[in-house]
Formats: C-alpha cells, structure tokens, sequence
C-alpha cells in the first residue's frame, strides 16, 4: 500500500470513490496558514456501479470520473484515494524495542497473513512504529500499527485514477481521513477541549460507522447496516414541512439511535474516560437532523451536525451545488484526503 502517511506538499486533490457519488476536494492555504477551499464538486454514479466499495461498473465509473476532472476545471491530476473499511484490515502489535527493521517486518508479515489468510505476496502492506508501550514485567516495547489490502482491492482504486488521467500518490483508509477533517472541525471550535475524546457517526448508502478517537488515535469502531427502504418511501409521501417532525418518532430512527447510544456505552464502560466530549454526525441522508436530535436524547452529549468546511475561506468559481447545500455534510472524507496534502497537520 502507498505510505498512507506521507504527504504531498505539491498540490493534492482528495477523491472519495462512494458508493453512490464521486467527490472531488482541493485546498490550499493563504498567507496566514489558514485554509481555503478552492474547489469542491461531486458526480452522482447509478445504483449497482459501486457495490460494497468494489467498482462493479468500471467503465461507467472512469466516464463519471473524467466528468468529474472537467467539471473541477483543475490542472492538477496528483490525488489522495481512500481504501473503504471493507477491503481494509487494521491490527497493532507490540514488538520489542530494540528490533531491528528485518525482525519488524518479520514480526509484520506474520501478523498480516494470520489476518488476512493470503500470503504476504498478494496484500499491499503499511506500517508504522507509533511510539513505546511498557507493559509489565517486560522491557521496553514499541506498538506498530499495521494496514494491509489485497493487491487486487488496491488495483481497483488505482487503476480508476490512471483511466481517468490521474496519479494516485497518496493512499489511504477512509476512517482514517475523515477522522482527520473531524479533528479539524473541532479545533475550530473556540470551546473545544485539547484532547476530546471524540465520535464520529458517518451514514451512507450502506450503512452507518461509528468510530471514536482520543488523542488522535481511532479506538473503537463499529460498522451498522442500513435497511431505510420503508423510511425512505414513508418520508417521499409526507407532505413538506412535516417530515423532520414526523421522522424523529419514526421507529427507523429511534431504533439506529438506540443500537448507536448502546455502541458508545459499551465503549465508555471500558474506557479509562467515561465521557464523550462530542459527537459529529455527518453524511448526505435528508433525516440526519432528526438523527441528531435522537442520539442527543439518549446520549446526553453535544451531537453536531457537520460542516465539512466551516472555517475555511471559499473560493466561489470553483464550486458545484455539492459545496453550497446539505451535501457539504458528506464531503468529509474528501477533504480528510485534501488535508494530506499538509502532512496531516491540518
């Protein structure tokens, strides 16, 4: 897998390939370091392109794409792509800290096809030593986070970005970057604490993922399954004005609250910290706000809607419907793969 934790100081679209949209984020900074928007456009893809994160019409999507490229109006053609969390597996483990790269990467190895049950030959492998873990009675350790994909999961991606005219140079883990263009919506909060202890809820056409972070590191993640037909053709029939009211007591929504309330107070019970600081909720769904308004109802915490891009300056010739509607909730993890662009410091 490319370095998921490199950067490119060069100029760096994030492409978020989803089931049902492609979406196309650049950034930039001014002189002050602050962040600009420079361009933000989204191509919707037909039902049964994308399925379950695999690209099942690879034509009709590398057409959807190159669509895409013209609609930006950009000259840039290096981009950051996501891995989904289907075709991904993330594990640590703690080796010893005087190993030397050959015994880690021994150590790595064993671990992946223990995982995946392929050989080391067919995954594309990342990792990254992330600091000393003591535990007692041994001697000194480091933690290794590691991240593996099937090569040909991988090709998928790539493969798309080269039909399209474009240089994948950064790869990365959906979670991972959308956790990223979290933590920067929470230090734009002037209230915010330093080090929240943070969970992010993201809904999408297949499913709702909850994923909880403290100190910069994902802890805890849990994947729902969506079964919304029934709500989507009750919301359809309702007449306008009425459907938020009508949505918040709707048994879909109460029950997606409940299983996601549940999700956290199994974590929290276990957790050294027994409080969520906050709660982002994000995606495109149109009943989002009565989700909100459930999860606050049991949780008890501050749950937010997201605004991918409060804060940032927007630039306003290179903007398509996607960046000035309630779309701009599920432009997340495309511009968590912007933001690689600053090294993650962003």
């Amino acid at each position: 897998m490319r370095r998921i934790f490199k950067s490119n100081p060069k100029p760096l679209i994030g492409l978020d390939v989803s089931t049902s949209s492609l979406k196309w984020v650049e950034l930039a900074q001014d002189d002050k370091a602050d962040l600009v928007l420079e361009c933000c456009v989204m191509e919707p893809l037909q039902p049964g392109w994308m399925v379950a994160g695999h690209i099942a019409q690879f034509d009709e999507v590398v057409a959807a794409l190159r669509r895409l490229v013209k609609t930006s109006g950009s000259h840039t053609r290096q981009v950051a792509l996501a891995m989904p969390a289907s075709a991904v597996s993330v594990s640590k483990i703690r080796v010893p800290s005087d190993f030397g790269e050959t015994e880690l990467q021994r150590q790595v190895e064993a671990e992946v096809e223990r995982l995946s049950g392929k050989p080391w030959a067919d995954m594309h492998v990342d990792y990254k030593v992330q600091g000393r873990a003591q535990a007692p009675g041994q001697g000194a350790e480091v933690e290794v986070w590691i991240v593996a994909a099937a090569n040909d999961k991988v090709q998928d991606r790539l493969g798309l970005a080269e039909a399209a005219g474009l240089e994948a140079v950064v790869l990365d883990v959906e979670a991972e970057a959308s956790m990223l263009a979290a933590r920067r919506l929470i230090r734009v909060r002037q209230s915010a604490p330093v080090n929240p202890m943070m969970a992010l809820i993201q809904v999408d056409a297949e499913g709702c993922s909850l994923h909880v972070t403290y100190q910069g590191e994902v802890v805890h993640a849990v994947r729902l399954p969506l079964h919304s037909n029934d709500l989507h053709q009750c919301q359809e029939a309702l007449p306008v004005g009425y459907a938020q009211a009508a949505l918040a007591s709707s048994p879909f929504i109460q029950t997606l609250a409940d299983h996601l309330a549940s999700a956290l107070d199994g974590f929290l019970s276990a957790a050294p910290q027994r409080k969520m600081d906050t709660i982002l909720l994000a995606g495109a769904s149109p009943w989002l706000p009565a989700l909100q308004q459930a999860i606050k109802q049991r949780t008890f915490s501050d749950c937010l809607l997201v605004d991918t891009f409060n804060g940032m300056r927007v630039l306003k010739d290179r903007q398509n419907a996607a960046c000035h509607s309630a779309e701009r909730s599920s432009m997340l993890t495309a511009c968590g793969l912007a933001l690689r662009r600053f090294h993650g410091a962003c």
